[in-house]
């Protein structure tokens, strides 16, 4: 399991626990956990949740720059498409966020709810276990054109 809080500014909204699911697909995972655990410059930490879809999903994990634009994975570059094994059929799936095939970086997603159209698109690799009312605190961030109006980390 993983543990992610979430915080807006500097106020802590609490932590989500996630399920990762290293046996179905391992590249994916330990690309994740490398980048939420790394001491070097590619790492999460202090990275934005830059991108809230209402009745979709929460983006983040531009490590570059926080905009949203860029990806960059644990080793440098984009790796492989590695299963669609996972998935989307409830709220709290994390996935890689991609370009298009075999683009997979850092950038990740959290869904809101089922999202059956994803299932041949996007990698999944786990599901939120334990936070699922702070998920929905998530949602329901006031955005602009998608963005929250408040620094989401």
């Amino acid at each position: 399991a993983v543990v992610s809080t979430q915080s807006t500014g500097k106020s802590p909204m609490g932590r989500m626990i996630f399920e990762l699911y290293r046996d179905i697909v391992p590249d994916t995972v330990n690309n994740f956990l490398k980048l939420l655990t790394s001491k070097s410059e590619k790492k999460y930490i202090g990275s934005l949740l830059h991108r809230i879809v209402k009745s979709g999903w929460v983006q983040g994990g531009d490590i570059v720059n926080g905009s949203g634009a860029n990806s960059d994975s644990a080793e440098g570059g984009k790796f492989p498409d590695e299963n669609f094994a996972v998935r989307h059929d409830r709220a709290g799936i994390i996935g890689m966020a991609n370009d298009g095939p075999h683009t997979n970086g850092s950038q990740f997603y959290i869904t809101f709810g089922p999202a059956p159209w994803m299932d041949q698109t996007y990698v999944a690799f786990g599901c939120l276990i334990e936070g699922q009312h702070i998920l929905r605190d998530v949602e329901n961030i006031e955005t602009v054109n998608e963005r929250p109006k408040r620094p989401l980390t």
